[in-house]
């Protein structure tokens, strides 16, 4: 029989339980709804604040340094202490202080700060609550870990249309506090299906072993295939309200955009995969690449009905190749998986979104329609990079 002690892991945790599967989910998507909300209301903000478009794309860029980048560091640092702490404290820090900030931010440096401050929270949440998962949805782990990455997946979705509609529906800026009530009393029930809390692992995770710096000298690639994406995905989301705006359409409008981008992105996400179970993984990143810098570029120079459907078109292709990158990064350190490939990602991640700043001082000096269009021809910078992984992620 398998103890605490031989394992270093609460009997409680590591015994099943799948209904926590879905109270976790809806966790996920309250936490990664909280660090999109603020993209749909960047016109508003733009004004009430004072500035420019290059500063407007300088926000995604510092939102990562602590939502993305953090995270292999959170995660080792909540095996070892263990407790409901980053789970229930990472959400309620994260739904406090980004309402909080849409609400009250007088100006744009400390709209700055509070942008870094609830990535902390985000960053908190993430690689604990999904080790979790993992621990208590028993045999079906695939599954769990599945609903659980869809949670966050929708939350992002459903982010910039809940901003707006809060918006419009308390008259301005002041009344957004109270997006923070759902994280709130989402923590408070993270508290009591948290327990017993769990307990530290005893036994401290090997991680400068020699498989994982023979997985360093091959992550180049990857890690500028996911930060070309990510600097596509980013700028896009960034761009297009502010867009929207000058071209004098309705809030709602840009919002319910990247709706559809994260929704059918999803619906991409998980196609993906399968695609790549079939033809191989290589075969998705170039088409993903194509398609996307295609979609991207065609979506900036039409209108009308057209932009919804490019728009959706671009979020399948652009996100369809997120559990390929996520099994390339899994390969190249496969004794350190969890911590590791989220170092692998979490990193392109953070330099793409990083990258999001140069695009918004290209829209403030040429215009933001030639600065997407230099985004869509960067997404295709990533082929051959994409070409130099093979099948098991190392490189060619």
């Amino acid at each position: 029989m398998v103890t605490s002690a031989e394992t270093g892991v609460r009997a409680s945790v590591i015994r099943p339980r799948p209904w926590k599967t879905g109270i976790f989910t809806f966790a996920h998507f309250l936490n990664d709804a909280y660090p999109n909300l603020y993209p749909a209301l960047l016109p508003v903000l733009m004004v009430a604040m004072h500035f420019s478009v290059a500063l407007a794309g300088l926000l995604s860029s510092v939102a990562a340094l602590t939502t993305q980048l953090l995270q292999p560091v959170m995660g080792l640092w909540a095996d070892r202490v263990g407790g409901r702490g980053f789970v229930v404290g990472g959400l309620l820090v994260g739904s406090l202080v980004s309402a909080f900030a849409l609400a009250f931010s007088p100006s744009y440096a400390v709209f700055v700060v509070a942008l870094l401050l609830g990535g902390l929270g985000n960053a908190a949440f993430h690689p604990h609550a999904s080790a979790l998962v993992g621990d208590w949805s028993g045999e079906r782990k695939g599954f769990a870990m599945s609903l659980f990455m869809i949670g966050g997946n929708v939350g992002r979705a459903v982010a910039p249309v809940a901003a707006t509609t809060a918006f419009l529906l308390v008259g301005g800026r002041s009344g957004l506090w109270i997006l923070a009530l759902p994280g709130i009393a989402m923590a408070l029930v993270m508290t009591f299906v948290m327990r017993p809390a769990p307990a530290p692992r005893s036994r401290p995770v090997a991680i400068w072993t020699p498989e994982f710096r023979q997985g360093l000298r091959h992550a180049g690639n990857l890690l500028i295939v996911v930060m070309l994406r990510n600097l596509a995905s980013m700028a896009t989301m960034t761009m297009i309200p502010i867009l929207w705006h000058t071209l004098h359409r309705p809030l709602a409008q840009s919002a319910g955009l990247l709706f559809v981008l994260f929704m059918v992105g999803s619906l991409g996400n998980m196609a993906g995969g399968a695609i790549s179970d079939r033809i191989g993984a290589k075969p998705v990143l170039i088409g993903s690449a194509l398609l996307s810098g295609a979609f991207l570029w065609i979506f900036v120079h039409v209108s009308g009905i057209l932009s919804w459907v490019l728009i959706g078109l671009l979020g399948a292709s652009l996100y369809s190749t997120g559990s390929v990158v996520m099994v390339y990064g899994q390969a190249l350190f496969p004794q350190n998986k969890g911590m590791a490939s989220g170092l692998t990602l979490g990193l392109g991640n953070t330099l793409g979104a990083l990258a999001v700043g140069l695009v918004g001082i290209v829209a403030k000096f040429v215009g933001i329609v030639t600065a997407l269009d230099l985004t869509a021809f960067a997404v295709l910078l990533s082929i051959p990079f994409s070409m130099r992984l093979n099948e098991a992620g190392r490189a060619d």
